[in-house]
């Protein structure tokens, strides 16, 4: 796995500490150094998991000198990737403070993080804290994206919005800050991760009613988004179909599946040759006895005679079977990417993969 760190300063005294793990979903963390006349204030936000904690005290080190002079961690929700470095920063500073909410923050104790660190965002009047370098703070609640006690970090001054996994995205390019062409990785993090449109909805409206407005969204995956593309994305997230709500939608048509299917199928034939899919037609094609499943021509689905979905589960299933990892990975990748192209039920299409030999699988000796 490739690691690389890098240290970029996305607005004055805010760094975003990057370690590429050349994955597609990528981490963001985050330093944040309040000074004033006086005083200075070192917050780091989301910490990360301990695969990369080696490269982030680097980068730490490099800004500012120890991480024992980290005096406070954000944290948006308890997953491990944004949270298990915390039982670290904990070990070099003993007295480090916790920003939570109080539902976060019951799973993350179990860290060995104590009473005395933990300062519950819920409790903060407004939902506004203010350091003692003056700074100002907000803390905007987002229950249920996608765990029920995340919250965003609202930095007033910097006018950047630390949004957690919201505006998260798998990452298929390189872009530090979003382009348009980011907008597919995001859209498949949120069918994803979150819960429902509902949940999605509250969050955004929340986002809308800050002000002034931010000038930078930094999530915790993906690219950083900023200018018309903060609100060109808002509008997007708030009318996507996502959680539940996708895997209940009666709304997906027979032509989306058949438009997918070719998709993959032209794809596959390009990168992999067609003896691929020669060998998964043979595998579901009748012998007679009953009717075909679908209509295919030149490659080429023409229609298909059973319920869609299930056609396309079984043609997938076909597809993978006895193939080596790596050509099941580029076909899981395909199935994402179409699934979520065409607005299908993405959680059947990635769920009802079955890659295993066997009617079992085997549990690991310990």
């Amino acid at each position: 796995m490739k690691k690389e760190k890098k240290v970029l300063e996305i607005a004055e005294n805010v760094f975003w500490l990057g370690v590429y793990l050349d994955k597609q979903l990528e981490l963001n963390v985050y330093l944040r150094i309040f000074k004033n006349e006086n005083r200075t204030v070192n917050m780091f936000i989301d910490p990360g998991p301990p695969i990369v904690f080696n490269l982030l005290r680097e980068a730490l080190e490099e800004k500012i000198g120890s991480l024992a002079k980290v005096q406070f961690s954000f944290v948006n929700h308890q997953d491990p990737d944004v949270s298990t470095n915390l039982m670290y920063l904990k070990k070099y500073n003993p007295k480090i403070k916790v920003l939570c909410t109080e539902d976060t923050w019951r799973l993350i104790s179990f860290l060995g993080l104590e009473a005395h660190n933990l300062q519950a965002v819920d409790k903060f009047k407004s939902q506004r804290g203010k350091l003692s370098t003056g700074h100002t703070l907000r803390f905007v609640p987002t229950p249920f994206c996608h765990f029920r006690g995340a919250s965003m970090l609202y930095d007033e001054t910097a006018r950047i919005l630390f949004s957690g996994d919201l505006f998260g995205g798998l990452t298929y390019r390189s872009d530090f800050y979003a382009t348009s062409e980011n907008w597919h990785g995001i859209r498949t993090f949120h069918q994803l991760c979150m819960p429902s449109v509902e949940a999605m909805k509250n969050a955004i409206q929340a986002i809308r009613r800050l002000k002034p407005k931010p000038l930078l969204i930094a999530p915790q995956h993906g690219a950083l988004i900023k200018g018309h593309l903060i609100e060109e994305f808002l509008e997007k997230l708030y009318h996507l179909p996502v959680g539940l709500d996708l895997m209940q939608s009666e709304s997906v048509n027979k032509d989306m599946y058949i438009a997918a299917i070719n998709e993959i199928i032209d794809t596959l034939i390009k990168k992999e040759g067609s003896d691929i899919v020669d060998l998964a037609l043979q595998k579901v094609t009748s012998d007679g006895s009953f009717p075909d499943l679908f209509e295919i021509k030149d490659y080429i689905i023409q229609d298909i005679k059973i319920d869609p979905n299930k056609t396309f589960q079984i043609l997938i299933n076909a597809l993978m079977k006895d193939k080596p990892a790596t050509i099941q990975e580029h076909i899981k990748n395909l199935v994402l990417k179409a699934s979520v192209d065409w607005n299908l039920p993405l959680f059947d299409s990635l769920m009802s993969m079955n890659t295993e030999t066997s009617d079992t699988t085997a549990i690991e000796q310990l």
